[in-house]
């Protein structure tokens, strides 16, 4: 009676110890600090000469040593990584299942190399899986000295067990901590390139007795590779462009606001479209980067004189809304800028009539799909463009809820940029 009573009273402090451990453990979210808290609580709660914690590593599949508490840790820390399956705590990681070991030396998996190498007299040990949500996380194993004659028994186990159950769960809220704290970091990060990028483009269209414009755009991530830019020049002369970078999100957004400083300083040397083009092209082939080309369309509006000249470098053409009839105008003449070098883009030119609009646009708006997979079009939008009957800035409005509706719940999967201009009575 008085031996099971003991044996009550044990467990019930075991149980107390556990909850305290879980509350402390589960109270610290830094990792570095938590194995360290993991590893001094356990050595002491379970009376150990040393003690160890490993991690899987998931790039590599193997077990890291990431806390060794003994008079020789520091050194067990720096050994090599073990494979899955390799000595007593590779085998526990592989299998899932703890183990006791009376005696070391006489376990087969067990390799005196560590021993040789620190000093240490590896007696009796206590190895157990750091087992989350399902996933093994790593091993954690306490350790007896040879010389100490100590050998850990089953009731030893049990409270082990419970240590490392309390010990995988907190590493494991500590990992989705430093998680979702990185995210929160990038999410802030992104914000602010967002707001940089948004600082390349205009703030404003240009205003003019003769005509009005308007543009938008859309990136399909927070930040994008879509640019559009209005130069001014004298003489009533403005320039025009429209292009889109290949690829998505940071590195087409870096390269889309170099490239709108290269059109906005080589303009000003001349204006004449396809010298632009001709010149800008040059320039992206010479500093050419993992293969990131651009589509672009340069174009320059004489506000006098109501002429409009076109240079297109592997872009879509634009469309010419006039008396209600649509035609494309200012195909491509040569490949995406930052292809080949050398290349000679042609120039078109068009003198616009009162009420005529202009239309320039990424393939963000015509490639859009549905759920039945089906895309949006250019017959949709030259429909949509041919029966809008107010200003540009309430087309563009137009066409993005169209696409939105089109669309549905499919996620934007690239970005959407769209510019036009009218001329007015």
């Amino acid at each position: 009676m008085d031996q099971q009573l003991a044996q009550l009273e044990q467990r019930v402090h075991q149980l107390e110890t556990c909850y305290k451990i879980t509350s402390l453990l589960n109270s610290e979210l830094n990792l570095s600090n938590l194995l360290d808290t993991i590893m001094n609580v356990t050595k002491k709660v379970m009376n150990a000469d040393a003690c160890s914690l490993l991690l899987v590593d998931e790039e590599t599949d193997e077990l890291v040593f990431q806390i060794a508490l003994s008079d020789v840790g520091e050194k067990i820390k720096s050994m090599t990584q073990l494979k899955m399956g390799e000595g007593i705590a590779g085998t526990v990681a592989k299998t899932g299942d703890p183990i006791i070991v009376e005696d070391a030396y006489q376990h087969p998996k067990f390799n005196p190399d560590f021993d040789k190498k620190t000093g240490f007299q590896t007696g009796s040990i206590l190895c157990s899986p750091l087992k989350a949500k399902g996933n093994i996380l790593g091993v954690c194993q306490v350790i007896h000295g040879k010389n100490q004659g100590r050998v850990f028994q089953h009731s030893d186990l049990e409270l082990f067990l419970l240590l490392c159950d309390s010990a995988a769960l907190a590493i494991h809220n500590a990992r989705m901590h430093l998680v979702l704290m990185e995210n929160q970091r990038m999410e802030k990060d992104m914000e602010f390139a967002q707001s940089v990028q948004e600082s390349f483009l205009p703030t404003s269209t240009p205003q003019h007795a003769h005509f009005t414009f308007a543009a938008q755009t859309h990136a399909a991530q927070v930040v994008g590779g879509d640019y559009y830019d209005f130069i001014p020049f004298e003489n009533e002369l403005l320039g025009i462009v429209l292009g889109d970078v290949s690829g998505k999100g940071v590195p087409a957004a870096l390269q889309m606001a170099r490239l709108m400083s290269d059109f906005r300083y080589i303009a000003q040397i001349d204006p004449t479209p396809k010298k632009v083009l001709t010149l800008i092209n040059n320039t992206l082939c010479e500093r050419s980067y993992r293969g990131m080309f651009t589509t672009a369309v340069f174009c320059l509006l004489d506000m006098k004189n109501r002429k409009l000249s076109i240079a297109n470098g592997g872009h879509l053409s634009l469309l010419l809304k006039s008396k209600n009839s649509i035609q494309e105008i200012g195909s491509a003449s040569g490949t995406p800028l930052g292809i080949l070098p050398n290349m000679e883009y042609s120039q078109e030119e068009h003198f616009l009539q009162s009420g005529d609009e202009i239309l320039v646009f990424t393939d963000g708006v015509t490639e859009p799909k549905n759920k039945q997979q089906e895309e949006f079009g250019l017959d949709r939008l030259k429909n949509l463009f041919a029966n809008h009957t107010g200003s540009p800035e309430e087309f563009l409005q137009n066409l993005q809820n169209t696409i939105k509706q089109f669309t549905g719940d499919v996620p934007q999967f690239d970005d959407l940029t769209a510019l036009t201009l009218k001329t007015l009575h």
